[in-house]
C-alpha cells in the first residue's frame, strides 16, 4: 500500500497542465495562500476498509499538486505540513495565524458506514469565510460531478482557531470503494484539484 501511495504522490508532480501565457496576470497573483493537508503521521484520519487507502496521504497528495498549480498562478503558496507529519488542529491554526496569509484551506476527505455514500461539503466558522467555502464547494462538484451536500457553518477547531478566511474541505468519501479506486488512479486527484484551482480563482476575482 505505501508503494501504490508513494507512486500517487510521485505521479502528482508529473502531470501536465496548462500554464497561463507569460505576463498573464491572474485573480491570485501575489496572493499568499496556506494549504493544510488534514491528518498526518499516526494519525490516518478515514481508511477505507476494502482497499486500506489513507486519508491523509490523498489530502496530501491535493496539496502537492494544488501547490504547484497556484504556483503557476502567481500565488505565494504556504503549507502546514509537506510530509507524513502529525500537526495538532490547534497548532495548524497558530501556523496560520502568525504568518497571515489571505486565505486557509484544509483539505479533507469524508467517511461513512455505507460504501456506496459520496458527495462534496465545505465547512467555515466565521462570516468572512463563507464566501471562500462556497466558491470551493461549487467548482468542486462542477469538476468532480458529485452530489452536492453543502456549504454548513460549524465549530471546526481549524476554522474556529484560525484569524483570516478559512474553511475545510470534505470533497469525497474515502470510504467509497469507486473513489478511492478513482483517487489511486489520479482521477480525482487531477479533477478535485482543478475544482480547488477554480474556486480560488473565482474567490479572489470577486474581492
Amino acid at each position: 500500500m505505501r508503494r501504490i501511495i508513494t507512486t500517487l504522490l510521485a505521479a502528482t508532480l508529473l502531470l501536465t497542465f496548462t500554464a497561463p501565457a507569460a505576463g498573464a496576470a491572474t485573480s491570485v497573483a501575489g496572493k499568499v495562500i496556506m494549504l493544510d493537508a488534514g491528518h498526518g503521521g499516526f494519525d490516518p484520519g478515514a481508511v477505507n476498509p476494502h482497499n486500506s487507502v489513507a486519508e491523509k496521504w490523498i489530502n496530501l497528495a491535493i496539496v502537492h499538486r494544488l501547490k504547484d498549480k497556484l504556483e503557476e498562478d502567481g500565488a505565494i503558496v504556504q503549507v502546514t505540513r509537506i510530509g507524513d507529519l502529525f500537526v495538532g488542529l490547534a497548532q495548524r491554526a497558530a501556523i496560520a495565524n502568525s504568518r497571515r496569509p489571505d486565505v486557509f484551506v484544509s483539505i479533507h476527505h469524508n467517511s461513512t458506514g455505507n460504501p456506496v455514500t459520496n458527495g462534496t461539503e465545505t465547512y467555515y466558522t466565521h462570516a468572512n469565510s463563507r464566501g471562500l467555502a462556497e466558491s470551493l464547494n461549487f467548482f468542486m462538484v462542477k469538476n468532480m460531478d458529485t452530489a452536492n451536500r453543502g456549504v454548513k457553518s460549524g465549530r471546526l477547531a481549524v476554522t474556529r482557531l484560525t484569524r483570516v478566511p478559512a474553511v475545510l474541505t470534505e470533497a469525497s468519501f474515502i470510504t467509497s470503494n469507486a473513489e478511492s479506486s478513482a483517487f489511486i488512479n489520479l482521477d480525482r486527484v487531477e479533477q478535485e484539484t482543478m475544482g480547488l484551482q477554480q474556486g480560488l480563482l473565482n474567490y479572489f476575482a470577486h474581492q
